[in-house]
């Protein structure tokens, strides 16, 4: 099953980026790969130490996020939602991004998540009763849960670890940000307004706008610890 509005000329990336399970095998026709839960699973629940490919979506001010949203339908058998990626960017070095979309399919209401254009799934139209005929708002970033254990902030990073003022190459970044009017027109977002809730360890800055830029972006992220205490 796919989206309405599939594309198969836009499925291969420039810079494909791969899972780690692929380097044993694939999954047969009508399978899709299943991530175990061990101890170390549970662990990262609260502060995820690897890149992986994780949607989430919100309504009615209640949200979920990774694994744990109810009613996501898997369709694409390469590709393990929550698993990790590679490879992954280098501090200083070499960079790569990924390319994920959440769209609404015009003709059943589904909303289709994609990963470098190809399809891995979607949220039954049926669950977001009051999203219809879209959704109220889009955001964009990065989200750290802090237990705040013995009155201290987690030491949980977002992001790169480092602050967007360290720019390129350092800080993590989310550029091309578009969404998708009621025509299905790609939109771009134009002064939008950025929040952070504890800018001494986590901040967000805008890329700015440049015409050769097919859409928003900013800086984000941070080393949290004893700085989001000040």
């Amino acid at each position: 099953m796919r989206p309405s509005n599939y594309d198969s000329k836009k499925e291969t990336p420039s810079k494909p980026i791969k899972q780690l399970w692929q380097k044993s095998g694939s999954c047969p026709d009508g399978t899709i790969p299943i991530l175990r839960t061990q101890k170390t699973d549970l662990l990262r629940e609260i502060s995820l130490e690897e890149n992986s490919v994780a949607p989430g979506m919100e309504s009615d001010h209640g949200g979920c996020y990774n694994l744990q949203c109810p009613g996501f339908i898997q369709t694409n058998k390469n590709i393990n939602i929550g698993g990790p990626v590679s490879p992954l960017s280098i501090y200083g070095s070499e960079q790569y991004a990924i390319e994920v979309k959440i769209r609404k399919d015009p003709e059943n209401d589904h909303w289709w998540f994609s990963y470098f254009e190809v399809p891995v799934g979607y949220w039954p139209g049926s669950l977001f009763s009051n999203m219809k005929p879209s959704a109220n708002y889009i955001q964009w970033g990065g989200q750290v849960y802090n237990r705040a254990i013995g009155g201290r902030h987690t030491n949980t990073q977002m992001g790169s670890g480092h602050l967007p003022k360290e720019g390129g190459g350092k800080a993590s970044y989310f550029d091309v940000c578009l969404y998708f009017n009621l025509q299905h027109d790609a939109v771009l977002p134009y002064n939008f307004p950025t929040r952070a809730t504890k800018p001494s360890c986590y901040g967000i800055s805008q890329l700015g706008y440049d015409e050769d830029r097919a859409g928003a972006g900013f800086f984000y992220g941070g080393p949290g610890g004893v700085d989001c205490d000040k």
